[in-house]
């Protein structure tokens, strides 16, 4: 379990199979919404889907709008942008 700001804590996810998650999902979205679980959904072997909280899908949004600005920012200071004619020339339109 990690601790997070704002007496948050985040449970390590936990793993069931499609036909389990869809035969108990009330139960899974219960551990996933108020209880603070991330549960990864496998079909076969394989990871297809991940329920979390709604507070944790916000934090990842809110995390992903920081790290897009962090590099709009350092490309904008480089001077790694394009104009929109430049663009349209390099697609053919």
């Amino acid at each position: 379990m990690i601790s997070m700001k704002k007496s948050t804590t985040v449970q390590a996810a936990s793993t069931v199979t499609a036909t389990k998650a869809k035969a108990s999902f009330s139960a899974v979205l219960a551990r996933a919404g108020y209880q603070g679980h991330r549960i990864v959904i496998k079909k076969g072997a394989r990871p297809t889907a991940v329920i979390l909280g709604y507070e944790d899908y916000q934090r990842l949004i809110d995390l992903e709008d920081r790290y897009e600005s962090a590099l709009l920012t350092k490309s904008l200071k480089n001077d790694r942008f394009l104009t929109l004619d430049d663009v349209t020339k390099r697609l053919g339109l």
